[in-house]
């Protein structure tokens, strides 16, 4: 039998950025507001005390700040015909748990969307024609405009305390000569602080990009260049590139994250509360199915709670909040044979690849220092900023040198052919661990009618 709670205005499933963002707005409006993370309660102190936090093993190796997928994962099919099997190994797709979510373990790379992203569909129809977009591709239009969501963005900048050069504020030219994307849409204001110091790995990249015509900027870094104060009232001190951003708390303050930019003005708060290892197991509807009443979690100590709430916000990494909505029965489910349904539909992720330079060594790229957000891009190839029509594909890229530091065991990397142990190997290693340059192209995926999400009929998690 669940223990009854007693009912909040709104409670929000998942403390990550959409839940801090929520909880702020919310109590703002003067809701009693609870937040349930399903994961311990984590924060700077005493998370991020150092040295203690820049421990490969612990949390680059073994993953303390990601999901437990011995326990609860994803499973995976390539046909509606196949039997999904469960992902057992973490790659890019990293969950956070804990409060915080993957806001505390991101790099914070903080770009803005590209207003063409927004409206996808109608404005590759007008320029390359109806036929260009695939059959099965399902793209659409997000119904919300970039100068719509301009303020909105310019605030969270601000939060955050994003670092990075304009190119126009207002319509004026900034940031010609000084770092800025001359693809870049206009904005309401400058960054909060300005860009972060280039690596000479970003240099090197920046000055080969001028060279071949492209046009380099600097990436807008949720890693401050400075101390700052943000509109709450939180404090964060200066980057000092210690290469431990991804997959770390910061011990700096210097990393944006709802445990350092948020959660210190929701504390003192008398109408907050934040509930750690409060695992939702489902919405609860009324007799109509239609409005939810709240949700019914297991706590720590394994007891089902039932927590009753006028609104229900499903702040969790995205595949939760999906499974959240099928397991609760809200919506109709994605049927990829009718194209009926909406739970589950349009599923993406992302594409990115890779290439190594590896120098001589009078070229020393010192890649231990780096910040996780900190780099150097060219959008020449992304959204749509070059015709597509000859190449016959939708979306694009951008490209950057983003030298978020190399860990002793991670950043291992050699050049091909290399023996993977032994004195060869040790001999490779010191010769180019502070002598090679990695540059990633980060590209768009797009929504197909057989990419999507449901319950798996058989895996069960713990």
């Amino acid at each position: 039998m669940a223990t009854v709670m007693k009912k909040v205005d709104a409670v929000i499933v998942g403390f990550g950025w959409t839940g801090a963002i929520m909880a702020k707005e919310l109590t703002e409006a003067g809701l009693n507001v609870l937040a349930l993370e399903r994961g311990p309660m984590q924060d700077t102190y005493p998370d991020g005390s150092y040295p203690q936090v820049i421990d490969e093993l612990t949390y680059s190796v073994r993953k303390k700040l990601f999901q437990d997928i011995s326990k609860e994962t994803v499973t995976i099919r390539h046909s509606v015909n196949d039997v999904a099997l469960p992902n057992r190994q973490l790659g890019a797709f990293l969950p956070g748990n804990g409060v915080g979510g993957a806001g505390l373990h991101w790099s914070g790379v903080h770009f803005r969307v590209d207003p063409i992203e927004l409206r996808m569909r109608s404005h590759y129809e007008e320029r390359y024609g109806k036929h260009f977009i695939p059959k099965d591709m399902t793209i659409q239009d997000f119904g919300v405009s970039y100068e719509e969501l301009e303020p909105f963005f310019d605030f969270a900048e601000k939060v955050f305390g994003t670092s990075g050069q304009a190119w126009t504020v207002k319509g004026q030219l900034v940031g010609d000569g000084k770092g800025g994307n001359p693809y870049a849409p206009d904005r309401s204001d400058h960054f909060p602080l300005e860009s972060q110091k280039n690596t000479y790995s970003a240099q090197l990249f920046q000055k080969a990009a001028h060279e071949v015509g492209y046009k380099p900027y600097n990436l807008p870094s949720a890693n401050t260049s400075g101390p700052y104060t943000n509109p709450y009232g939180a404090q964060m001190g200066p980057c000092n590139f210690c290469g431990f951003c991804s997959g770390y708390v910061c011990y700096m303050y210097s990393k944006a994250s709802p445990n350092v930019n948020i959660l210190p003005a929701l504390k003192p708060l008398p109408n907050f509360e934040l509930r750690p290892n409060a695992h939702v197991l489902k919405v609860n509807l009324d007799s109509s199915k239609t409005r939810a009443t709240g949700v019914t979690y297991v706590d720590g100590q394994g007891r089902e709670i039932e927590q009753p709430a006028d609104l229900v916000i499903l702040g969790a990494f995205q595949l939760h909040n999906v499974r959240l909505m099928l397991l609760s029965g809200i919506g109709k489910p994605y049927d990829p044979i009718s194209g009926e349904g909406v739970v589950g539909r349009n599923f993406a992720y992302q594409n990115m690849a890779t290439i190594k330079a590896y120098f001589d060594k009078d070229v020393h790229t010192n890649n231990f220092i780096g910040a996780g957000g900190n780099g150097v891009a060219v959008d020449d190839f992304n959204a749509d900023n070059f015709d597509h029509g000859p190449h016959g594909f939708v979306g694009g890229s951008p490209m950057w040198v983003n030298q978020a530091g190399s860990r002793p065991i991670a950043g291992t990397s050699n050049p091909p052919g290399t023996p993977t142990w032994g004195s060869a190997w040790k001999k490779a290693t010191a010769d180019y661990y502070t002598h090679q340059v990695s540059m990633d192209a980060h590209g768009a995926h797009q929504s197909y009618r057989s990419n999507y999400l449901d319950l798996d009929p058989v895996y069960r998690d713990a």
